[in-house]
């Protein structure tokens, strides 16, 4: 079962609450050298914003974080800028307290309209 569907009917017995699914940047732009990898954030952006309207009635919030690389082991390869998991958890805790749905979380500060995600999410539309 997945986890939001796990979880919403605790939430809701309880006055509700936020979910929050990690993506990526890879959600809206893929990669030549991990389309596994795009296709899985992809989907799970998708299994991110299909249940938002339905949970939003039983006062439950599903947050997207959508970020470039973040410094982590997994990305210690990655010849770019990371974000903090710091800044990560500060951007999400942030975007839980203002009732926002989405975070994207970059390296380059928030207000950097060329910060890889917004220019991703941008291109979009």
């Amino acid at each position: 079962m997945p986890p939001i569907r796990a979880f919403a009917p605790i939430l809701a017995r309880n006055g509700g609450g936020a979910l929050v699914n990690m993506l990526a940047l890879a959600s809206w732009a893929g990669s030549p050298g991990f389309p596994g990898y795009a296709a899985s954030k992809s989907a799970q952006w998708s299994l991110t914003d299909a249940p938002r309207t339905g949970l939003q009635e039983q006062g439950t919030l599903v947050v997207g974080v959508h970020s470039g690389f973040v410094d982590t082991d997994l990305s210690s390869w990655a010849d770019a800028p990371n974000i903090t998991t710091v800044d990560v958890a500060e951007r999400t805790v942030e975007a839980l307290a203002n009732d926002r749905w989405e975070v994207l979380a970059d390296a380059d500060a928030d207000a950097d309209a060329d910060a890889e995600t917004r220019q991703a999410k941008a291109a979009l539309s």
